[in-house]
């Protein structure tokens, strides 16, 4: 069965991330996944490649124009031949659907993995922009054989509310390979990072731009040294430049070098949590953190934003969710009692895994059985 796999660049991200998850654990013998991507050298391209994914660029003039686009795209389901076509890219999975529709794509699937669009949290979008919303999600309710989302409040956000009690839409969690969380879960990391002389690590792993809100934890650290405690920021990932520069500034500006470190992108997450003692996350909204589901896997104690679905709680008490207008003051103070709370029984982290799904090989399982039913209800 061929699949083309239609989500961005398939650069660094959590999205991408939850896709090699799937490409990794597929049976290859049965199963071929393409992607698409607008990044010739996109991060993950070499190891898609490696493990038998084709790995499609687009042209520079169809990046630009939307009917360009259209017809490079029906060109490449139409050579491609494939079985399904899944598109992860929001709205704009409007237009995906629709052209997989004309090239005669016969299963065709979207994934809604955010419950907001850009800057907009609170619904308040202008009059062209609702417009855009109401046709594309015309489009991708009646283009669309499979809707999916990462959580309800995703699910309600791309398709409407009427739209997920069909029988083709499916809710099924974000994953992670926890393997490399549980099977090192008592192991004691040494070498840099390493909290020692007092000092905690709270650790944060997130593309750098605004919607991730890093410079609120300048706040936070902030309030840390004034009341002269020992709890520094390890801040993983890279991304929008003026960001970074402005939280580089900031740290500068109060002496912050000893409260927040940048680590830029790293390939040793799973270490870094073990040698953190708690994690965070300040979004002004996500869809379903995959990080939140590592930094659960690792047993740390977290602290997070309300901003998007609780269903990414593991329910073993290891989250304290806060408003972001709570503020730094109380933010730090639920930091500082996290840092200080012991790390979740493996037990009970395994037993969360298996009864939530969030585990990389059920993930895989079941987006397999959805294409596979899915294309045979087609062929009858």
């Amino acid at each position: 069965m061929k699949v083309l796999m239609i989500a961005g660049a398939m650069h660094i991200g959590g999205l991408e991330n939850q896709l090699m998850h799937l490409l990794r654990n597929i049976d290859r013998k049965e199963f071929t996944i393409d992607f698409t991507s607008n990044k010739e050298d996109a991060f993950f391209r070499n190891e898609i490649e490696d493990l038998g994914g084709g790995f499609i660029v687009f042209s520079s003039n169809s990046r630009k124009h939307p009917i360009k686009y259209c017809i490079e795209m029906y060109r490449i389901m139409k050579t491609g031949k494939y079985d399904v076509v899944h598109s992860h890219e929001l709205f704009h999975s409007g237009i995906n659907l629709f052209v997989a529709k004309l090239a005669g794509v016969p299963c065709r699937f979207v994934h809604a993995h955010s419950w907001c669009e850009g800057a907009e949290t609170g619904g308040n979008y202008s009059i062209s922009r609702k417009m855009y919303h109401c046709l594309m999600r015309f489009l991708i309710n009646h283009c669309s054989t499979t809707q999916i989302a990462c959580s309800t409040w995703a699910g309600n956000f791309l398709f409407g509310e009427k739209a997920i009690k069909k029988e083709s839409y499916h809710l099924i969690y974000n994953s992670v390979d926890t393997t490399s969380f549980l099977d090192k879960y008592e192991c004691i990391e040494r070498g840099e990072f390493c909290e020692k002389d007092g000092w905690k690590n709270v650790i944060y792993v997130a593309r750098i731009c605004p919607l991730k809100n890093h410079i609120f934890l300048i706040d936070i650290a902030k309030e840390f040294k004034k009341r002269n405690k020992k709890i520094r920021f390890l801040l993983v990932g890279d991304g929008d430049e003026d960001v970074k520069e402005n939280i580089i500034q900031s740290i500068k500006e109060n002496k912050l070098e000893e409260y927040v470190q940048l680590l830029g992108v790293r390939k040793d997450v799973d270490v870094l949590l073990r040698k953190s003692s708690a994690f965070v996350t300040p979004s002004k909204y996500e869809g379903m953190p995959l990080v939140m589901i590592e930094a659960q896997a690792a047993g740390l104690p977290c602290v997070s934003a309300n901003t998007y679905s609780q269903e990414v709680d593991f329910g073993i008490g290891l989250v304290q969710w806060l408003g972001l207008s709570e503020g730094a003051k109380v933010w730090a103070d639920c930091i500082e009692k996290a840092v200080n709370k012991p790390r979740a029984q493996k037990e009970h982290v395994e037993n969360a895994i298996r009864r939530k799904g969030f585990d990389s090989k059920i993930f895989a399982e079941k987006m397999c059985g959805l294409y596979l039913d899915d294309y045979n209800r087609r062929r009858k």
